[in-house]
């Protein structure tokens, strides 16, 4: 379980190995992503008093964000004849582990916690460009515009997640007010 830890904190210096680095036993990853659902599920009050059901609804979703993006990813690395030949399914959830800092920001007061949890968010999306662009030998530019092609895909996603989780009694979504009055 070390190894996971210690290639997130070379990935946080920036420093990134081969492609082959990241290959993990299928445990590894998955404790990964259920402390990042555990993260994120703890810092979900707002969402209902369903623990267990927070806990399987960011699991879950961070899973199969990560699995999509791997394999998204894959794919359009591919495209430029330089891409990646292994699966890159280790590298990402090993760049993921930045998220497990933000709980950290709790700390803070309010307006400062959320510019925090922002910052360790951005600084995720730059590590992940960043070992992507380094292990698949394509520049930070097409990795970048790769990053921005899935957004629409993991919206979606997360939408159709949240949706799913309120229908099983999971999460309890705020209501908003309805505009137009």
């Amino acid at each position: 379980m070390q190894a996971i830890f210690h290639d997130a904190i070379d990935l946080i210096r920036g420093r990134v190995q081969p492609l082959a680095h990241y290959n993990y036993p299928p445990w590894q990853p998955a404790i990964l992503l259920l402390l990042s659902g555990l993260v994120g599920a703890a810092g979900a009050t707002d969402l209902g008093d369903d623990i267990a059901g927070r806990l399987m609804l960011f699991t879950l979703l961070g899973t199969a964000e990560s699995i999509l993006l791997a394999g998204f990813m894959r794919r359009w690395l591919k495209f430029a004849d330089t891409g990646a030949q292994r699966p890159l399914f280790g590298i990402i959830v090993a760049v993921g582990a930045v998220q497990l800092l933000s709980p950290l920001a709790s700390w803070l007061p309010g307006d400062v916690a959320d510019a925090v949890t922002m910052v360790i968010a951005l600084f995720g999306m730059l590590m992940m460009i960043n070992a992507l662009a380094a292990v698949s030998g394509n520049t930070r530019m097409r990795v970048l515009l790769g990053t921005l092609l899935f957004s629409p895909i993991a919206a979606l996603l997360m939408m159709l997640a949240f949706s799913a989780g309120e229908s099983l009694g999971w999460v309890i979504l705020p209501v908003t007010a309805a505009a137009g009055g």
